[in-house]
């Protein structure tokens, strides 16, 4: 399959997003992190008229956490979300719905436990087939803990994404939510 021009401009964006929280950061690297999450995510499209789909496939994320008072920290990345479709409109083809959104948010933490919340912009796509998405906002929140080693930290996480799922034909979304494991490197 190849990527279509939203998902194109979707990845460019959260390349650039990327590379921005970077830049921005690189002078005060003692309060930045790099942070790598996947998991498996569940999910519902209302195009394909299925409901909740309890059928799990991988989704990860890559971010820059950029700490600006104890305790708060400002985001920057990239998400891929993934999640099967078996009923309604899938029954027959059982194709996969994924998106790939660029990413901002802010994060709170107290101790091991965070919790993010974000906007999203990306396009979402059901199977291989039919028309090209159009991109458009979407919104996210997530929370876990994390347990220090050295400078890096693992976790367990739960994510929560609202993502506009529209084609030039309709007005749709997606609900995806999702269980992870993270690791983040503190770039001291």
């Amino acid at each position: 399959m190849t990527p279509t021009g939203n998902g194109r401009r979707a990845r460019r964006g959260a390349a650039l997003g990327v590379g921005v929280a970077w830049i921005a950061c690189a002078a005060a690297s003692a309060q930045t992190a790099a942070e790598v999450r996947g998991g498996l995510m569940v999910g519902n499209h209302t195009a394909t008229a299925a409901g909740l789909e309890w059928v799990p496939e991988h989704s990860y994320e890559i971010r820059i956490t950029r700490q600006v008072h104890p305790g708060i920290a400002v985001s920057a990345g990239y998400s891929r979300t993934s999640f099967g479709c078996e009923a309604g409109f899938c029954r027959g083809s059982e194709p996969t719905v994924t998106g790939d959104h660029a990413g901002v948010g802010a994060e709170l933490s107290r101790g091991p436990v965070w919790a993010r919340v974000g906007a999203l912009y990306g396009a979402i796509r059901v199977g291989s087939g039919g028309e090209d998405p159009v991109a458009g906002l979407g919104l996210e929140a997530g929370a876990g803990i994390r347990i220090p080693v050295g400078r890096l930290r693992f976790g367990p996480g739960v994510s929560w994404r609202w993502m506009a799922a529209d084609t030039p034909s309709r007005s749709d979304h997606a609900v995806a939510l999702g269980i992870d494991l993270g690791v983040r490197l503190e770039l001291h």
